[in-house]
């Protein structure tokens, strides 16, 4: 039988599903010449976006492999009541749905606003980024290396 609470569960998948879908299903902007310049220019912009638009702090990060751009997110945080919703964490996760894999092995993620907070960098580690490259100007990028796990 189908109690309240599960009935409630379901409803708010549904809800949720359609949006995130949808925004799976859109083509990615893509630079004309793919450089780092362009892929952190890129995050940059994003921050921008979503911190004009109310929805967090100005932090912005694209998922990039083979020279193109597989996942972007910025910071939803304020709009999600979610206090994950990271840039690089919604970037991850942007890309993890756009490849169908939770591997990520061969991507790079490109990231706005200096060096990823900790759980940032620990989610770049679980997803297997190959390298994190940041910046606090769009016009220098920063090459981190591996993300490090920092140990608990």
């Amino acid at each position: 039988m189908l109690n309240r609470r599960l009935f409630n569960r379901l409803m708010a998948c549904l809800a949720i599903v359609p949006g995130e879908a949808a925004r799976a299903a859109t083509n990615l902007w893509q630079p004309e010449k793919p450089d780092p310049l362009a892929f952190l220019k890129r995050a940059f912009d994003l921050a921008e976006t979503g911190s004009s638009r109310g929805e967090g702090t100005p932090y912005g990060a694209v998922i990039v492999k083979n020279n193109e751009i597989v996942g972007e997110g910025w910071n939803r945080s304020s709009l999600k009541t979610d206090p994950t919703a990271h840039g690089e964490v919604e970037a991850i996760q942007d890309a993890c749905r756009r490849l169908g894999t939770r591997d990520l092995s061969g991507c790079v993620i490109y990231t706005s606003g200096g060096r990823p907070c900790p759980m940032c960098e620990t989610a770049c580690h679980w997803a297997g980024l190959d390298e994190v490259i940041y910046g606090t100007d769009a016009a220098k990028p920063i090459r981190h290396g591996k993300p490090r796990y920092p140990a608990c």
